[in-house]
């Protein structure tokens, strides 16, 4: 067992007593499918920890991500590009789940699988937004946004041919990436990368004209834009380019989200909630506030502490090798994608997203260790 380990344990007994406040039957099956995912990272965290003993393990589970990704991106790719590739089918879930259960909107994506559904944006128009193997585009696209980063470091550390396999990996998952059209989880990826490359400037003078320069730049951007109006249009794009529809119905649910946790703050209501008169449920379309709603402060405070151990955990020292610490900063760079990509999309509704996640995690957690070991060979 370590401190990873241990948060996520008492995160886990925290979820366990929100049970007791689900007042909607049908969300059992919802509370217990979302428990699942944290009780595989749980065991992924503990397992990795006692398993995992040599470098080339860790570089052998970040390729099998790497690998299933790439598949799950070209099956992207061709299902947006080409009708033939638009496949739907009954999943095996579904021939044991009840119609009432099937028949509601999260059930329905559980029971019929697709790689795609059809929606609208501004620019395009009609078009097939593709979410492959998972269960949303918003979690496509949240797993590309997570796995990019590793993806962009193994083709780092690689030579030759691996190195060109690596850079073609990055490409089809950015093409990917784009044919979600998941704006937060894009525009995850350019704010975290310009964290990334700050971070690995060691010159404090270096750090601070450029904070104060994009300040300055940030400032007279904003003043040049308002002045001239291109501001609100910018902003109108941002928030209404599914239509006003998506971002009036988010609004409200943040807003009735916020007024339900007030009611039971401490400990929440366990899962989301159906309220009448939403699209959504109170609970959704934001991981901080999702966790607040369903696991109260106590599982928030829990839920923070978790990911801040893990920052703690893979701050980069001189003393490490060179394989691990680069890892450690393109780990860094996976993380501030995660927090971004957080505020906007829950991602313990996919099971397979929480899966990748934590194996990165765990993987993170454990190469400390094996840097300060003799016997392991990194072959720089």
């Amino acid at each position: 067992m370590n401190i990873l380990g241990l948060l996520l344990l008492f995160f886990l007994v925290i979820y366990g007593i929100s049970f007791i406040s689900i007042t909607e039957k049908m969300r059992y099956i919802t509370y217990f499918r979302n428990l699942s995912t944290y009780l595989t990272a749980f065991m992924l965290v503990i397992v990795v920890w006692n398993i995992v003993d040599e470098w080339w393990q860790v570089e052998k589970l970040l390729g099998a991500i790497i690998f299933v990704m790439l598949i799950a991106s070209i099956v992207g790719v061709l299902a947006f590009i080409f009708d033939s590739f638009r496949v739907r089918f009954k999943s095996l879930a579904g021939f044991f789940m009840p119609s009432s259960i099937s028949s509601t909107g999260y059930g329905s994506v559980i029971a019929i699988r697709n790689v795609g559904f059809y929606n609208w944006f501004i620019g395009l128009g009609e078009y097939f937004r593709v979410s492959s193997f998972f269960l949303y585009s918003t979690m496509f696209s949240s797993t590309l946004a997570i796995v990019l980063p590793i993806a962009m470091f193994l083709k780092k550390i690689n030579i030759g041919i691996k190195k060109t396999y690596f850079t073609i990996v990055v490409i089809i998952m950015g093409l990917a990436l784009l044919a979600t059209t998941g704006r937060v989880a894009i525009l995850a990826i350019f704010i975290a990368y310009f964290i990334f490359k700050f971070l690995s400037i060691k010159n404090f003078s270096i750090r601070f004209s450029i904070i104060a320069f994009s300040f300055f730049f940030i400032l007279l951007s904003l003043l040049w834009l308002e002045q001239t109006g291109l501001l609100y249009q910018i902003i109108d794009f941002a928030l209404y380019s599914r239509g006003k529809g998506s971002a009036n119905a988010r609004s409200k649910i943040y807003i009735q989200t916020f007024e339900g946790f007030l009611e039971r703050p401490i400990f929440g209501w366990g899962t989301e909630r159906d309220v009448k008169g939403l699209a959504y449920p109170l609970g959704s379309h934001s991981y901080y506030l999702g966790t607040l709603y369903k696991q109260g402060v106590a599982g928030l405070i829990l839920f923070l502490s978790i990911f801040a151990n893990v920052w703690t955990n893979i701050k980069v020292k001189n003393n490490l090798n060179y394989r691990v610490s680069l890892f450690y900063r393109y780990g860094q760079f996976m993380l501030l994608v995660f927090l971004i990509n957080s505020f906007t999309d829950v991602l313990d509704l996919d099971a397979t997203t929480m899966m990748f996640l934590w194996v990165i995690i765990a993987l993170l957690t454990v190469s400390k260790r094996l840097s300060t070991n003799p016997q392991n060979q990194f072959n720089d």
